[in-house]
């Protein structure tokens, strides 16, 4: 005759399942965690398909760069700057270069009424899109001295320097995202030896930069 043993009172017979499904429901939730963290963003994996590492941010870049050489390229038509104006793409956006005459007299570093008038049209686009510039004072090779600029030195260097008070002060552009440098005639365009070359020299050029 065979005997059934029956459970003693005090041990639940069904113990064990409940740590079964608990550790069940743990595993369960954790690879919906794992899933959720390695989801790829299709529309950006798309969008970056194909392109060499580090590129996948330049085609936004270039645009931008595009609209504000075009909003520069119209502002210097409605000046009437014709071939006085000129923009060159960089690795890190463009610039913009500007004969003297365009924004200082002969020999002086005080900008006059038709430059003001200018550079608050390009502080206004460089304040659209959040470019830093980088102003760049430039001149040719004839030599210059009296008590305000005893070289070329002092001349560019001031003049970059009163172009980014400009954009600081009535541009609105932040103090962090401007510089300004001098380079006296060490940086030609063109040759010295003739009045064109040494016109092309005298300049200044205004680097927009990406970032601050």
């Amino acid at each position: 005759m065979i005997r059934r043993i029956k459970p003693s009172p005090g041990e639940p017979a069904g113990q064990w399942q409940t740590i079964y499904c608990s550790l069940i429901l743990l595993l369960v939730v954790f690879f919906i965690m794992l899933l959720s963290y390695s989801a790829i963003d299709r529309e950006r994996f798309s969008r970056i398909q194909g392109l060499p590492k580090g590129v996948a941010e330049r085609p936004t870049r270039s645009a931008e760069t595009g609209r504000a050489m075009a909003a520069l390229a119209q502002l210097a038509d409605r000046a009437g700057l014709g071939d006085q104006f000129s923009l060159v793409q960089t690795p890190q956006g463009f610039k913009a270069v500007l004969p003297n005459p365009v924004l200082f007299p002969s020999g002086d570093a005080s900008l006059n009424a038709s430059g003001q008038v200018l550079l608050d049209g390009i502080a206004s686009v460089a304040r659209g899109q959040g470019w830093s510039l980088q102003v760049e004072g430039h001149t040719d090779n004839l030599p210059i001295e009296t008590v305000r600029f005893p070289s070329n030195w002092e001349l560019s260097t001031l003049r970059a320097v009163n172009v980014l008070r400009f954009f600081q002060d009535k541009g609105g552009i932040p103090s962090y995202r401007l510089a300004a440098v001098g380079f006296a005639e060490y940086r030609p365009l063109a040759g010295n030896e003739t009045p064109e070359g040494r016109r092309l020299n005298r300049r200044i050029e205004i680097l927009f930069k990406t970032g601050t």
